[in-house]
């Protein structure tokens, strides 16, 4: 197995597959990959597979996903509190945030609006040709780490 014929053959059968007509050993092996053990398939029943231990003999983990927010929650306005900051100043300051990102996307509508036609016709390019390629990158198959 050491002939680059065989090398070649192996690395890719299908552009080399005239290399089987003369070498025995590569034919063994390319008839050894057809045959039925090979290639059966294998029906898997999933309910029939026992539990992973870390999932606690049960297939939803809700309880723990919801005592585990009502933990994280519980810190937080513990910590909140431990440093003098209420809950409902919490609360308004997020409100706060909310209203100035909803003024910067009406300013920034109406700033479209007054835009000239010009600038509005560039800006609906510019808007899909963004989103074309983003959707053709996400379209392209996946690269490997090593490719």
């Amino acid at each position: 197995m050491n002939d680059p014929d065989c090398q070649r053959y192996l690395e890719d059968p299908e552009a080399n597959a005239s290399h089987l007509a003369q070498c025995v050993e590569c034919r063994a092996i390319a008839s050894g990959l057809g045959d039925e053990a090979g290639a059966r398939s294998i029906v898997v029943n999933p309910e029939a597979l026992p539990l992973a231990p870390w999932e606690g003999a049960s297939h939803r983990a809700w309880p723990l996903v919801a005592s585990g927010a009502l933990t994280v929650l519980a810190l937080a306005i513990a910590c909140g509190l431990v440093s003098g900051v209420s809950p409902m100043h919490v609360v308004d300051a997020g409100m706060l945030s909310i209203d100035g990102m909803r003024a910067f996307i009406l300013t920034s509508a109406a700033s479209l609006r007054r835009a000239s036609l010009a600038g509005q016709i560039g800006f609906g390019v510019l808007f899909f040709a963004v989103n074309l390629l983003l959707f053709v990158l996400l379209r392209r198959a996946p690269r490997g780490i090593d490719a």
